[in-house]
């Protein structure tokens, strides 16, 4: 498979990136060696006169072929010479050492292509040969900065800033740890943060009942844990999950299912959305699915880690962008292998979604979830402008529903079918080539995919949904507060803001500040309604927990508390 332009553009900057080091330390090393034997082209010419040049360059005289000899420790210029001889082999070395890399990600990524098993068996260890070849290149990239800067000083000015030099391989140095502390980063499961409410079977046994009745109808592996949000998404996932409120993290398979979404989609729409969900925990599909996954995105999370760490301190940063690039590379290249897998694995699941709805309700949820995906941005900037105001919505839930049906059109439906449907751990095929391989078109689904009945929607599924509906709204409106995307009248500002949905550290950052009214007052440990009034006394202040979290309440919570107020 040849690369496309954008993937060539992208290649040759990557490899600006690796040879820029080794390219200045060969010149370096050039120049040093010219110099050096001019001036003992000089020397030999005072004694030798006019046959200085034959004697010189063509006899046993020559710089090169005396310091091969015995007689090298004599000549105070061998030392030196045989350094930047040494350092022009290192950088050239570098230079093909990184190109042969950069061909090796290539080729393993267009071999993994053909097979998923491969494709598993590759990017596994080719994770930890990628962090060990890079953090071997800074090494010598910072070797080959540092002698260059020494020698080109020595060699020009006759002087040398140590200090400078120091902090150059002080600064290497520090690349090279962070690359290091990157690669340790990477967990061997991964992990991930939803905003939601983990639904036990007791709480909801009718939903459990139609997710399990799913899993046997279809011999798929049902899933453990069952989280209901705010989010306009579905999927199941085998990483690491810990809901928001809460600390507890959760292991094996969760299915998130979207209560905005189950508010607007059928029931035999959500069956064939969590059949297409639960066909990718079938037979080999499952074994993919657990091992290349958390491995995947437990790197991008350690790129992600690796680009704040640069972000952090300028001066480490670029010693860290030539690491950085191959590895977005090798990422990119995997993940291009996965998509070329992942088509054919999108359709199968599409076709388990079939098999327990019909062709017709997996393609009009298909064209629903991305006609309607959309709003959810707007309904959240409406949550953030109404608590800046004071105020606050008492079940967004319903109001995307009905903000859904009153965009229903045909523009919408059409415009999305060519696009993709995002998730959070593959990638889908546009919905359109979706709606055809389940041999259907959007054009006979238009109505269909905007119907919407409020009182026959999936949503119904659930134990009382308006409660929850409203608490999940409560939730939302409090992580809009502590990450500081919105602020009460009158309210201390959040000490930091923090982007939504995004790293690991926009939920832990979640401070105990107590919303005020109209927003219900919640427990600033799990979320929990309580009363006004109600927490401990620490500090002189009100510290808003219920009396459960109070007594788990630990000496270092305390102690964050104090600093914060």
């Amino acid at each position: 498979m040849p690369l496309e332009g954008g993937a060539i553009k992208q290649t040759l900057i990557i490899i600006a990136l690796i040879g820029v080091i080794p390219l200045a330390g060969y010149l370096v090393g050039s120049y040093v060696q010219s110099d050096i034997e001019g001036r003992w082209f000089r020397a030999v010419g005072n004694t030798l006169a006019a046959k200085a040049e034959v004697a010189v360059v063509s006899s046993p005289l020559a710089l090169k072929w005396i310091c091969d000899t015995p007689a090298a420790s004599q000549v105070n210029a061998c030392d030196t010479y045989r350094n930047v001889t040494l350092l022009q082999r290192v950088s050239f070395g570098a230079f093909i050492a990184g190109l042969a890399f950069i061909a090796a990600i290539i080729a393993a990524a267009r071999l993994a292509a053909r097979n998923r098993n491969l494709l598993v068996t590759l990017f596994s260890p080719g994770i930890k040969v990628a962090l060990s070849v890079l953090f071997a290149q800074i090494i010598v990239q910072g070797a080959i900065s540092v002698y260059s800067l020494y020698i080109l000083e020595a060699t020009t000015t006759k002087s040398v800033h140590i200090i400078h030099i120091g902090l150059l391989g002080l600064v290497f140095a520090a690349g090279a740890f962070k690359m290091i502390s990157a690669g340790l980063s990477i967990p061997h499961r991964a992990g991930t943060r939803v905003i939601g409410r983990l639904m036990s079977r007791e709480e909801q046994p009718r939903l459990w009942e139609f997710v399990t009745g799913l899993a046997q109808r279809l011999g798929a592996q049902a899933p453990w844990q069952v989280v209901i949000g705010l989010a306009p998404n579905f999927y199941v996932t085998s990483a690491d999950v810990t809901v928001v409120p809460g600390p507890t993290t959760h292991r094996d398979e969760t299915l998130y299912l979207s209560l905005p979404l189950m508010r607007i989609l059928s029931r035999d729409e959500l069956a064939a959305v969590v059949g297409h969900e639960l066909g990718h925990f079938r037979g080999e599909d499952t074994k993919f699915s657990l091992k290349f996954y958390p491995i995947y995105a437990g790197t991008a999370q350690a790129l992600a880690a690796l680009q704040d760490a640069s972000a952090q301190g300028r001066r480490v940063a670029w010693p860290l962008r030539p690491a950085f690039a191959v590895l977005t590379l090798l990422l990119e290249e995997f993940a291009k292998a996965e998509r070329s897998i992942g088509r054919e694995r999108e359709f199968a699941a599409d076709q388990a979604g079939a098999s327990v709805a019909s062709p017709r309700a997996i393609a009009t949820s298909l064209l629903k979830l991305e006609a309607f995906a959309g709003l959810w941005p707007g309904i959240r900037s409406a949550m953030i402008n109404a608590l800046n105001q004071g105020k606050a919505y008492s079940n967004v839930s319903a109001l995307y529903a009905a903000a859904a049906a009153a965009s229903a059109r045909r523009e919408p439906v059409d415009e999305v079918a060519k696009l993709a449907i995002f998730h959070p751990t593959d990638s889908h095929p546009p919905t359109q080539e979706r709606v055809q391989a389940l041999g259907l078109s959007v054009s006979a689904l238009h109505d269909e995919a905007l119907q919407i009945d409020p009182n026959a929607c999936s949503a119904l599924l659930l134990e009382n949904v308006s409660e929850l509906e409203e608490l999940l709204t409560k939730i939302e409106h409090r992580v809009l507060l502590e990450c500081g995307y919105a602020k009460l009248p009158g309210a201390a500002p959040v000490p930091f803001p923090v982007p939504l949905g995004g790293k690991d550290k926009a939920m832990k950052a979640v401070t105990a500040h107590a919303p005020q009214n109209p927003v219900d007052r919640l427990c600033g440990e799990c979320w929990a309604p309580i009363a006004a009034g109600a927490g401990l006394e620490v500090a002189g202040r009100l510290l808003p927990v219920c009396d459960i979290c109070a007594i788990k309440f630990t000496r270092k919570r305390w102690q964050l508390w104090k600093n914060a107020s």
